[in-house]
């Protein structure tokens, strides 16, 4: 779609949502060689809180290898620039790390069984890293490497979101905690001009030169044409009874022969450091998504299934006497905008670019991805909007002609 040309007059522009995208385009906003807060304004409009919904809920991986290949590695390359700036490794958690796919025997460590005739990798010198430690010994049947330090790395969610949000405000960005029911056009349509918001029944009009749409699963509500699923995800954040060597793990887990466990699930699992939220290290494990229950109207309203999050809690347990002796601090669920089903390594949008209307733009449909492509959709997204397009990465094939619905 065409981008509008860049210009010297005054931009007002509102980005809609505070999640890791929203934030993230505010602070790049607010970074950009042509903003300058006397003449421009960058106002974050967000319904509840500041990475309410799974921006402040996801495990926080980042990888150069993520989809999509247009804009992953800068995404990847971006964080660990602004980590550095701004000492993001004690501020939001940030840290290199290693990744792997594993095969895992689960055993019931709340029964006194002899697993020592089992066999796992760590008999088979080399075969597995020794500093991935925690795992049980017999458990573990096949490590497969996807990850170093090199191009790998994660960050506490919640804390990368908010810090973006506060940096962005201290230059010059607006937060304002509203929701937004409304675009409005110009009188033929072809223009954005302003954003509605409601706070407690009372509503507001803010005046647009750009309205940024970064509301995640909530797109729909605003955009139509922009049509998402919305898969919920549950997750628990466990204290363990030891710290654990920085391994994110994508196991399959099944019993092992002689155990009465059934029905485990395999969840992701990820070491985290101890950060400003807990002065303690933790280990964060998300369950599979589920299509079971409709997006509520806010994140406020979201509600987690106990049974799902047993579920990751009994498979996390099975594997690791740390994680077994350690404690639950959380349980919690989320949804992300997903634009269609698809396999892992298969690459399906986001949409990130103008939608054909002027100053319209969308930042959404990240999916599984959204924290990993945050920095980089920031970056763009500020460039398109105040050079007319994108330098850092060709983001041709994320324009939202691809994905919208016809008008």
């Amino acid at each position: 779609m065409a981008f509008k040309a860049p210009t010297a007059a005054p931009r007002n522009i509102v980005v809609i949502g505070g999640g890791a995208i929203g934030s993230s385009t505010a602070y790049f906003l607010t970074r950009h060689q042509h903003y300058n807060r006397t003449i421009h304004s960058v106002a974050l409009l967000e319904a509840s809180q500041i990475a309410g919904g799974s921006s402040g809920k996801s495990g926080g991986l980042l990888a150069a290898w993520a989809t999509p290949k247009c804009i992953a590695p800068l995404s990847f390359k971006v964080h660990g620039e602004l980590a550095k700036e701004h000492g993001g490794d004690k501020r939001w958690g940030h840290r290199n790390v290693y990744c792997a796919e594993v095969d895992l025997e689960a055993q019931d460590l709340d029964k006194a069984v002899d697993h020592s005739h089992l066999q796992g990798i760590r008999d088979d010198e080399g075969k597995c890293p020794k500093a991935l430690d925690w795992i049980l010994p017999k458990s573990l049947k096949t490590y497969k490497q996807i990850g170093t330090p090199r191009d790998s790395a994660q960050v506490n969610s919640y804390l990368y979101t908010t810090s973006m949000a506060k940096l962005a405000e201290d230059h010059g960005a607006q937060v304002i905690i509203g929701r937004a029911t409304k675009i409005n056009y110009s009188e033929d349509s072809r223009r954005a001009v302003s954003v509605t918001y409601s706070v407690n029944g009372s509503t507001t009009k803010l005046e647009a030169t750009d309205v940024v749409i970064a509301a995640g699963p909530w797109t729909t509500n605003l955009f139509p044409r922009a049509k998402l699923l919305t898969p919920r995800g549950h997750s628990v954040v466990v204290k363990p009874s030891e710290n654990l060597s920085p391994y994110i793990l994508f196991p399959k887990i099944e019993p092992a022969p002689d155990t009465t466990l059934e029905g485990l699930i395999s969840p992701e699992i990820y070491p985290r450091p101890d950060d400003d939220l807990n002065n303690f290290d933790t280990v964060y494990a998300s369950g599979p998504d589920d299509y079971d229950v409709s997006l509520p109207s806010s994140t406020e309203e979201v509600e987690s299934d106990p049974q799902k999050c047993t579920a990751v809690w009994d498979a996390l347990k099975s594997v690791s006497q740390q994680i077994h002796d350690g404690k639950i601090i959380t349980k919690q669920a989320c949804y992300k905008p997903q634009i269609r089903q698809h396999e892992d390594d298969e690459e399906v949008g986001p949409m990130v670019g103008p939608t054909g209307i002027e100053g319209l733009w969308l930042a959404t449909g990240h999916d599984e991805w959204g924290m990993q492509n945050s920095a980089g959709t920031g970056l763009v997204m500020s460039e398109m909007i105040f050079d007319g397009k994108a330098h850092s990465a060709n983001c041709e094939s994320l324009d939202p002609k691809y994905f919208l619905e016809a008008e």
